[in-house]
């Protein structure tokens, strides 16, 4: 019988393998750089070796030969130049590491962001946005230490000690001994702490990314909240969870004191048995002050790159937790289908959905079976109560989810066979809230046809009754909106939606409610817009409102995720008579 917990260690292992697997492929890349760190490292020790060279002469020149401050200004001026030699390096040696980290998270980013493109909202269904933000940002960050850091200092800490051996043997070889059984021991246990702390790790990523997801659902309702007055409660909560990881954080940094502790120990106790060694050595006249006073120099040297590839342990965890969430979503597959296949015609296409089925989360909501028609260049009205599924067959058509049985054709050709590009360019969706940036009013109109001109956009305006509000700013097309289009009414934001959709060469265009919530004048003028939009396009209207369905040409009824009945809006919006 296995043990689960030998079991989850065992997946762990696993994830930490091929996450540091793929950390070393994308190093790969930049091979070029981290050889120009580890050979600016190399050179900062060869200059550490002259220094204690040169500093351990003038030592044994001055104390023990006796000699004026004359003889030791060749000495002086080397160590100075020496110094800023060092100093040169270190500058260079940094400046790499900052263009080998930024090579690597533009990578890793423009990676991400085309695989979120490629994916689209069905592939990305069921990640949540706030782990995803965490990730393609922080989490991208997590991986520059490990690259710029851990992977060098892997090499510095196995050149430089044996550099340094080499040179100290001859002088002392008793001390090069202490030095050669020493060093182990502080990459052991660096790697057994190490061990200890990447759980902990693993668990603040996980806290943070929760976190993360929770504060931007509490951001994006906070109106609500505060109509509510729950948002002291909710305030109380993020502060509560905020210790928690603060706390947990602290656990964390003290597994990583204990770390440079036992790091500082090892190196503290063999500098001190070498001190007592070399000067046992030079009391019995064995040594002289010269090559007892360069190994005693040498000795912290030795150890200093070791106790750093101890310190940067902790970037490698950082980096392999990152890992594990980045990795996952580089090699997500892609939604089925997307042969490439072009849209079948240039016109207002026709929309068939065969048995069309969708399910949420533990089977709730959706739709099921679904059969329905759109045909080309009509207007089709979609009717419900709320949570029949009709914003659900909305999103299934633009592309937003993925039906998981039955298909939606257009002009014949099945969705999932055509090429994403092609499609998306072919539709225009007006959500229930349309979403505009923080940005101008011509900028929020150009988000789908960048390339319009200004005769273009005045008659998107117009044909959307638009014109009668946007001229009227005080800029006109160039007064900025803010978040959400935050300076319009809900009236005047639908009104622009609709000349955005009426700007985009879309053949089909599916609204979400575009009446919801708007006084008589406002729909009436939303109503005709939506008459002057559906000329030459297919137009599928979800809608409840009477003024709108009686504008459509046929109006399909859903009751709980299936299509009840297809009439006229005549037929719909006659009361059924009652025969007694």
């Amino acid at each position: 019988m296995t043990d689960p917990c030998d079991e989850s260690t065992g997946n762990s292992a696993q994830r930490d393998n091929s996450a540091e697997r793929w950390l070393l492929a994308e190093a790969k890349k930049i091979r070029w750089h981290l050889l120009s760190i580890i050979g600016l490292a190399a050179g900062i020790g060869l200059l550490v070796v002259s220094q204690a060279s040169l500093l351990a002469s003038a030592s044994q020149h001055v104390v023990m030969q006796g000699e004026g401050a004359s003889k030791i200004i060749p000495f002086a001026a080397a160590l100075v130049l020496l110094a800023v030699g060092r100093s040169l390096f270190t500058y260079a040696l940094e400046k790499k590491s900052s263009a080998a980290a930024a090579l690597i998270k533009q990578s890793v980013r423009s990676k991400l962001y085309r695989k979120i493109q490629s994916l689209g909202p069905a592939g990305l269904a069921g990640d949540e946005t706030g782990p995803l933000i965490e990730t393609i940002t922080r989490g991208v960050d997590e991986l520059e230490p490990y690259v710029t850091r851990f992977l060098p200092q892997i090499a510095v800490a196995s050149i430089l000690p044996l550099m340094f051996l080499i040179v100290i043997i001859p002088s002392e070889w008793r001390s090069g001994l202490v030095l050669l059984f020493s060093a182990p021991f502080i990459p052991l246990f660096m790697i057994l702490i190490g061990r200890g702390s990447e759980r902990l790790h693993r668990r603040q990523w996980g806290r943070l990314s929760r976190m993360a997801g929770h504060l931007l659902d509490l951001i994006q309702g906070l109106p609500d909240l505060i109509i509510f007055g729950a948002a002291k409660k909710e305030a109380a909560a993020v502060a509560h969870v905020s210790e928690e990881y603060r706390t947990a954080t602290m656990t964390v940094l003290r597994v990583a004191f204990l770390s440079a502790f036992t790091l500082e120990f090892f190196a503290t106790v063999g500098t001190a048995v070498i001190a007592v060694i070399v000067a046992f050595r030079l009391l019995w006249g064995y040594l002289t002050l010269q090559e007892g006073l360069f190994v005693l120099l040498m000795a912290p040297e030795f150890y200093l790159p070791l106790r750093n590839l101890g310190l940067s342990y902790h970037a490698r965890m950082q980096g392999v937790a990152a890992a594990e969430r980045i990795m996952p979503l580089l090699v997500k597959p892609l939604p089925e289908g997307f042969a490439g296949s072009l849209m079948p015609s240039a016109g207002p296409p026709a929309v068939l959905f065969e048995g069309v089925s969708f399910r949420y989360g533990c089977n709730r909501g959706g739709v099921a079976g679904v059969d329905l028609e759109l045909p080309a260049g009509s207007i089709t009205a979609l009717v419900g109560e709320s949570g029949a599924g009709k914003s659900t067959l909305g999103r299934l058509l633009v592309g937003l989810a993925r039906p998981e049985s039955g298909r939606i054709l257009i002009n014949g050709q099945d969705l999932t066979m055509l090429a994403p590009d092609s499609w998306m360019s072919s539709l225009a969706w007006v959500p229930q809230s349309p979403y505009f940036t923080s940005g101008t009013v011509r900028e929020n109109l150009l988000l789908g046809r960048p390339d319009a001109d200004v005769n273009e956009i005045n008659s998107a305006l117009e044909a959307a009754a638009a014109d009668l509000f946007i001229f009227k700013l005080s800029h006109g097309l160039d007064t900025v909106l803010g978040e959400r289009g935050a300076g319009l009414s809900g009236g005047e934001l639908k009104r622009l939606a609709l000349a955005r959709a009426y700007l985009c060469p879309a053949t089909l265009v599916v609204l979400d409610e575009p009446t919801a919530g708007l006084d008589h004048e406002n729909e009436r003028l939303v109503c005709e817009a939506l008459e002057r939009l559906a000329v030459g396009r297919t137009i599928l209207v979800i809608s409840h409102r009477e003024q709108t369905l009686s504008r459509a040409e046929r109006v399909a009824e859903m009751i709980a995720g299936r299509i009840e009945r297809v009439v006229s809006p005549a037929d719909f919006l006659t009361p059924c008579e009652v025969t007694v």
